[in-house]
């Protein structure tokens, strides 16, 4: 069965996305709690932090990388709360030397449709410009991709983001391999999805335990 034809996991989810308040029944799983406020709860906990840490001195490509985003970020309005969950989403994988490439995609309105073309799992941001890292701050719009299809268009990056884990964890998928680390976080670290069972790496290990 193709992964969008599971319409029922897809209503789930949407359920979940836009519910304003967490349900809980004692159990930790993104079925029966809002996912857009846990999430975003979680992360703007921790958003401090990991900014306080993309700015440390870092070498190398990857290096080089995040500074550029953090430069970008130094230039947007710190009030908006979406342009500062932008940066701490976007300089994790940076952080964990991953590459994000293959997954977030940017590009312009009319390459949007060649985007979709032969993606198993992607976030394609429409923006007018590039900007560091690939990720605009000021999107047009946003869209989830899954199987060459768009499952779902959002305002902004991090809500796309966020609708992919849900996705990839509601349907038992595996996480891409070149961000596992990144979706990792997410799951074990910022959602406490794990229930003790799943062993962190040593580098997400050592994140949480500067993040506690």
């Amino acid at each position: 069965m193709s992964i969008v034809d599971q319409d029922e996991d897809l209503w789930m989810l949407e359920d979940c996305v836009t519910d304003s308040q967490p349900q809980t029944d004692g159990n930790s799983t993104i079925t029966n709690q809002s996912l857009q406020y846990s999430f975003f709860a979680a992360l703007d906990k921790n958003t401090p932090q990991l900014l306080e840490l993309y700015k440390e001195r870092k070498t190398g490509a990857f290096g080089k990388k995040l500074a550029d985003l953090m430069m970008a970020y130094d230039e947007q309005d710190k009030n908006d709360i979406s342009a500062t969950r932008t940066a701490a989403l976007a300089g994790l994988p940076l952080y964990l030397k991953e590459d994000s490439s293959v997954i977030f995609k940017s590009c312009k309105e009319e390459e949007f449709e060649a985007f979709q073309e032969g993606a198993v799992a992607r976030v394609a941001v429409v923006a007018e410009e590039n900007t560091a890292a690939g990720i605009p701050f000021q999107p047009l719009h946003v869209s989830v991709i899954m199987e060459d299809q768009v499952v779902m268009s959002l305002r902004s990056w991090t809500d796309a983001l966020m609708v992919l884990f849900g996705l990839i964890y509601a349907l038992n998928l595996n996480y891409p391999a070149k961000l596992s680390g990144f979706f990792e976080f997410i799951q074990v670290v910022l959602l406490n999805l794990d229930d003790g069972r799943k062993q962190l790496k040593p580098k997400l290990q050592a994140l949480e335990n500067y993040l506690e």
